[in-house]
């Protein structure tokens, strides 16, 4: 499912701060035109993005990468996001996740009892970035 688009819905940039203090955002979307706006979108408001289309590249960039936030779908084809949040989390402890999907009854209950954030499809990209300036902050105070 594609985010919904709109002139409305697109976020104002926020003054970026320079490229080494900004925090880093891992999207993870095997819809490669959902992940490539939703990475676009994320920059625009300030953020460093990093992209993977699958699970398997997702844990070699974190292998590699310090990331403050990883945004993945659920459903990816091979290991789903939930088996990558706790991969991500077991390679960086202080990573903080949002996960996302088109099937929503079923994916939120389960991110409810992980108490990790979630964020059903299709979503407005501004629900996105506020679920990311959400969890980001709370990186940021820790």
């Amino acid at each position: 499912m594609t985010p919904i688009l709109s002139p409305w819905t697109r976020s104002e940039p926020k003054n970026q701060a320079p490229k080494s203090l900004r925090q880093r955002v891992l999207v993870v979307e095997d819809e490669l035109i959902i992940g490539e706006i939703a990475a676009e979108v994320l920059t625009d408001a300030g953020y460093e993005v990093l992209t993977a289309a699958s699970a398997e590249e997702a844990e070699i960039i974190l292998r590699d990468v310090s990331v403050d936030v990883l945004f993945t779908d659920i459903n990816l084809g091979g290991q789903d996001g939930f088996e990558l949040a706790k991969s991500a989390v077991s390679l960086q402890p202080f990573v903080s996740v949002v996960l996302t999907s088109g099937r929503s009854r079923i994916c939120h209950g389960m991110c409810e009892k992980a108490g990790v954030p979630f964020l059903p499809k299709p979503y407005r990209l501004t629900e996105m970035v506020e679920a990311i300036d959400r969890v980001a902050k709370a990186v940021a105070a820790q």
